[in-house]
C-alpha cells in the first residue's frame, strides 16, 4: 500500500447548503473550486431556523491556506442557489492519503 503523507495539518472545510435540485449546477460550480483538490457531497435533510430542508454538505481536504477559495466558493453557491446563508466549518486534522 502506497501512501502520501500531507507533511502537515490539513483543514477539512465542511460547506452545509439547502439542496435546491439543481445537482448539474452544483457539480459545475464544485467542480470549477475543488476539482483539483478533490471533494465529496453528501445529500441528506436538515433543520434550519424551525424548517426542515433538503440539504447539501461539502466536504473538501486543502492546507488551511484555502480558506479564501472556499470563502469565495461559499459565497458562490449562497448567490447561484438564491441561499440566505451558507455555512462553513473548518476542523484541523492530520491526514494522509493511501494509495491501494
Amino acid at each position: 500500500m502506497n501512501s502520501h503523507n500531507t507533511q502537515g495539518p490539513m483543514t477539512l472545510f465542511r460547506i452545509f447548503v439547502e439542496d435546491t435540485n439543481e445537482r448539474e449546477a452544483l457539480t459545475d460550480i464544485l467542480d470549477e473550486f475543488l476539482g483539483d483538490n478533490g471533494y465529496t457531497a453528501y445529500f441528506g435533510l436538515g433543520h434550519w431556523k424551525g424548517q426542515r430542508e433538503r440539504s447539501i454538505i461539502i466536504e473538501a481536504y486543502a492546507p488551511e491556506s484555502f480558506r479564501g477559495t472556499v470563502n469565495v466558493l461559499a459565497t458562490k453557491l449562497r448567490v447561484a442557489f438564491n441561499q440566505k446563508v451558507v455555512a462553513v466549518a473548518e476542523h484541523n486534522d492530520r491526514v494522509q492519503f493511501y494509495y491501494v
